[in-house]
């Protein structure tokens, strides 16, 4: 729901709608954090109708790790780069002037699109989590979604396996009234 509605914010026949559509999905489907995604560059992705991954080779604590991509984000990163600036730097993501977006950047952008969606409090952090509550959701393992996301600790990942307002209303609504 929330990729929906900030996906449905950039303009998608614009270059720069183009990119911010593809920063969005990339977040919101890795969940890699927002200093991960402004150090990426065009080598870092890799893209065949198949299958896709990037590697992050500045993650926390200096860690390296390689994350899948699905359809929607090598689709999006693959739109993205056929308009995408030619230009020397060699980073993913392009700003007015050439040169890679910083987190601050990319930050912003993502909370613009938030409040012009209507969202409220949304921010790459969010979109991390939300990748990560969702995959959880959907039954994948605790070890795998802690690789992905780069975590060492399994106790940092099960941070995200808390139970949302919503998680607690249907646990409620499940119960039998008599």
């Amino acid at each position: 729901m929330i990729l929906r509605q900030l996906l449905d914010v950039p303009d998608p026949t614009t270059g720069k709608g183009k990119r911010d559509r593809a920063i969005i999905a990339v977040l919101r489907h890795t969940g890699i954090r927002v200093g991960e995604l402004s150090a990426l560059k065009l080598a870092d992705v890799e893209i065949s109708d198949r299958k896709g991954h990037l590697t992050v080779r500045s993650g926390k604590g200096g860690k390296y790790r390689v994350v899948p991509l699905n359809v929607d984000v090598r689709r999006a990163i693959a739109d993205y780069k056929e308009v995408r600036p030619r230009v020397l730097n060699e980073h993913l993501f392009i700003g007015q002037r050439g040169a890679g977006l910083s987190p601050a950047a990319i930050h912003y952008l993502v909370t613009k699109y938030a409040r012009l969606a209507g969202l409220d409090g949304v921010s790459p952090h969010t979109l991390r989590h939300s990748m990560a509550k969702q995959a959880l959701d959907a039954g994948t393992d605790l070890v795998t979604v802690a690789t992905i996301l780069g975590h060492t600790r399994l106790e940092t990942t099960a941070i995200y396996t808390r139970p949302s307002a919503r998680d607690l209303e249907r646990a409620v609504e499940k119960l039998e009234t008599g």
